[in-house]
């Protein structure tokens, strides 16, 4: 209430829609759609068409939204889930008939020129179906132009009208044919090579897509549930959390879970790319994901995530908002291509206005205006990099790499400096108890129940794994009738009457609990070692310590080296004594290392960081390292993490592997050349072939780019625009 007495708003909406438009279109209209009142933020995805608009509900209403866009002309439909098929053939069929008669019109044109063919009417009706059959594209350009935001439909829709209706004129008032044909061929070969760019484009882009189409198609179908000691097959939607699901041999697997009974070979290669089956077990809890397939065996899976909430949702849902956070250098492109239209209208005008006065040749002056409207399409500058983006956002997704925002790839390129958490990142997050020591007068037994019980309710891997020792100890647990549980230091808890204190140094001094001095001594001895001491108080006095070891990932010496290479510090934020965390800075030969900090404590060590500078890459894997995960350059979680750290990630790395980090440094140099050079193409075309088409060359040697021939040219620039970003689809090595 006070944030809203101030004047200000914390609540936010957002509507996705499919938008009918051309993804060079976007640019121009993402300004208009920000005016809308009560609109805070909107993005477009252009592999699947998904725009998604942010606004205020306080201010205006989904309704009110919808109706703006309808009166700025766009079209649009609601979407709920991500649309990757093709469109229609019919309109395939009209792309294809209309680059077939257009290039007829071509030949005949020349023909007729070369061996005095009398073509009579046959080229302007020609040139009409070609027109009739490209009615889309020139409605959409006049559209675009009356709404004051022509784009490159608007300007094709010009070049061809222009050339059509300027031949039909002067075959009107009785010029002879073969001087007007070359008009009529440059309006039929304008739309016919367009046409045919539009189809290939099209093709091209569902190819990007197909990932995306078999991911979605591996969430939907039928499954087996056991409820009440019966199988029964129900929709996908209808299984919840908690729910147990049978899966046989060529069985799709259809939610996150756990194995509870069974063993099989697994498919997962939806996400890791690899086809060798995987084996999983019950005996080991094995994980399982919806989108893999069980190629042989007997599964019972206990439903973790559903539906929306499974690790292929995330994936989908990453596909399609990851590329509405933009890289700057797309912004710098939107605005030249917001402008762009406008200068090339004006550019037109000025070239006929020009070779007319020299001239005084009204069909070579419209063949000069019509060639510089044709040759300049906006669509490689608008679609540069948001295509590139999106496709390292599906490449990365086949790579076990989340991408949720699309400026990552870009931004990675400029850390310098790589913060990793040590327990579950550097280590494996599968804690041991090597050795348990009892002090005082309770016994072992005592001990170990008091502690356990407590230990019971903590998600920590530390905590499961006090917890697999008790039940190898055959130790009773209860439910504690007091627990708290302290980040980054501990949990308190109350059992029998008994006050239990579990966790590190801090936690015991910060009670005002005795630790003497041969203890701490054993604590710097096991810290040596690289295993972490955890400490038990019980009514006040220390009672035990365990002795918990981790052992470090095998490829966390690998992932260092090749960032030290990149030129990057490496450090280590952790909670743990400074002995432990000393040890794994030895051993890896990292750069620097905090120990004994709070979560709140990372946090600040990341923020005075950047102050100082410093770019940093944080990677953790639990709720103690959100603030970091949320406070760093770039937020990295594991993919165990909890929800609330992966939520405040930029990225997850659902293998838990680092080697998917550094696929992910690789990917990003990749995307960003990729895009890059897509920029740099279409600046380097538009500035080279805009005076040529003017008419540059042709006064001192003769050369003309023709209006067709220039529409040619576009549409090569479009095409190598997208083939360009496929490319990262066909490279295996990132």
């Amino acid at each position: 209430m006070a944030i809203r007495d101030a004047g200000y708003d914390v609540e936010k909406q957002v509507l996705s829609i499919n938008l009918h438009i051309d993804p060079e279109e976007y640019a121009l209209l993402e300004e208009r759609i920000l005016r809308i009142s009560g609109v805070l933020d909107v993005g477009f995805n252009p592999v699947s068409g998904i725009a998604k608009i942010t606004y205020n509900p306080l201010t205006t209403t989904k309704n009110t939204v919808l109706k703006q866009l309808a009166s700025l002309g766009v079209e649009y439909s609601e979407v709920e889930v991500v649309k990757t098929q093709r469109k229609k053939v019919s309109i395939g069929f009209r792309r294809a008939l209309s680059f077939v008669i257009g290039t007829s019109v071509l030949v005949l044109g020349m023909t007729g020129m070369l061996v005095n063919l009398e073509t009579g009417v046959v080229l302007p009706l020609l040139a009409l179906l070609v027109i009739l059959l490209s009615h889309d594209i020139l409605r959409k350009g006049f559209k675009a132009l009356f709404y004051l935001r022509p784009t490159m439909e608007s300007l094709i829709a010009l070049s061809s009208t222009s050339t059509f209706t300027a031949g039909l004129i002067l075959l009107l008032l009785g010029f002879h044919e073969h001087s007007t044909g070359s008009l009529f061929e440059a309006s039929a070969g304008v739309l016919g090579f367009v046409s045919l760019g539009l189809y290939l484009e099209e093709r091209l882009r569902y190819r990007a897509l197909r990932h995306l189409n078999n991911l979605e198609k591996s969430l939907h179908g039928t499954i087996r549930v056991v409820r009440n000691g019966d199988v029964v097959e129900v929709g996908v939607e209808e299984v919840a959390v908690g729910d147990i699901v049978e899966v046989r041999a060529g069985d799709k697997i259809l939610v996150d879970g756990i194995i509870i009974e069974g063993w099989g070979y697994i498919d997962e290669s939806t996400f890791t790319g690899e086809p060798e089956p995987v084996f999983k077990t019950s005996e080991k809890r094995d994980f399982v994901l919806a989108g893999s397939t069980l190629v042989s065996g007997y599964l019972k899976i206990r439903a973790t995530r559903v539906r929306d909430e499974t690790v292929l949702s995330n994936i989908l849902e990453s596909a399609k908002t990851a590329v509405f956070y933009k890289p700057s250098f797309q912004r710098i492109a939107d605005r030249v291509v917001g402008f762009l239209t406008w200068i090339v209208i004006a550019i037109a005008l000025s070239t006929f206005t020009f070779w007319f006065l020299v001239t005084r040749d009204i069909i070579l002056s419209v063949m000069f205006m019509a060639s510089v409207l044709a040759v300049t399409c906006p669509c490689p500058l608008g679609i540069a990099i948001p295509l590139a983006v999106s496709i390292g956002v599906i490449k990365a997704s086949k790579k076990q790499v989340l991408i949720r925002r699309g400026d990552v790839f870009e931004r990675i390129l400029k850390a310098n400096t790589l913060i990793l958490d040590k327990t579950g990142t550097l280590t494996l997050g599968k804690p041991i108890v090597a050795n348990f020591t009892v002090y005082g007068d309770l016994t072992r037994k005592q001990i170990l129940e008091l502690t356990c019980s407590v230990e019971s309710r903590s998600e920590h891997p530390l905590a499961r794994a006090i917890e697999e020792y008790c039940r190898e100890q055959g130790v009773e647990v209860k439910d504690p009738e007091y627990y708290e549980h302290l980040p980054g230091l501990g949990v308190l808890g109350r059992v029998n009457g008994s006050e239990v204190v579990i966790g590190n140094l801090s936690l015991l001094e910060n009670m005002n609990i005795e630790i003497p001095t041969d203890i701490v001594n054993t604590l710097k001895e096991i810290g040596s070692r690289g295993g972490t001491p955890i400490l038990v108080a019980i009514n006040g006095k220390i009672a035990g310590v365990f002795e918990v070891k981790d052992k470090l990932r095998e490829e966390a010496p690998r992932v260092i080296e090749y960032f030290k290479q990149n030129g990057f510090q490496i450090g280590v934020l952790s909670g743990d004594i400074e002995a432990s965390v000393e040890y794994v800075k030895k051993i890896l030969k990292l750069d620097f290392a905090y120990a004994s900090l709070k979560p709140v404590d990372k946090a600040r060590i990341i923020r005075e960081l950047q102050s100082n500078g410093v770019l940093p890459i944080y990677v953790g894997d639990g709720v103690n390292d959100a603030i970091a995960i949320g406070a760093a350059f770039i937020g990295i979680a594991m993919g165990r993490a909890p929800d609330i750290s992966r939520e405040a990630g930029d990225v997850v790395l659902l293998s838990n592997n680092l080697e998917s980090l550094r696929d992910l440094y690789c990917l990003s140099k990749r995307v960003v050349r990729v895009a890059r050079s897509n920029l740099f193409w279409a600046f380097i075309y538009n500035t080279t072939l805009v005076p040529i088409a003017a008419g540059a060359l042709y006064l001192p040697m003769g050369v003309m780019l023709r209006p067709e021939l220039a529409a040619l040219a576009m549409v090569l620039s479009d095409i190598s625009v997208v083939l360009n970003s496929l490319s990262l689809l066909l490279n295996k090595k990132c």
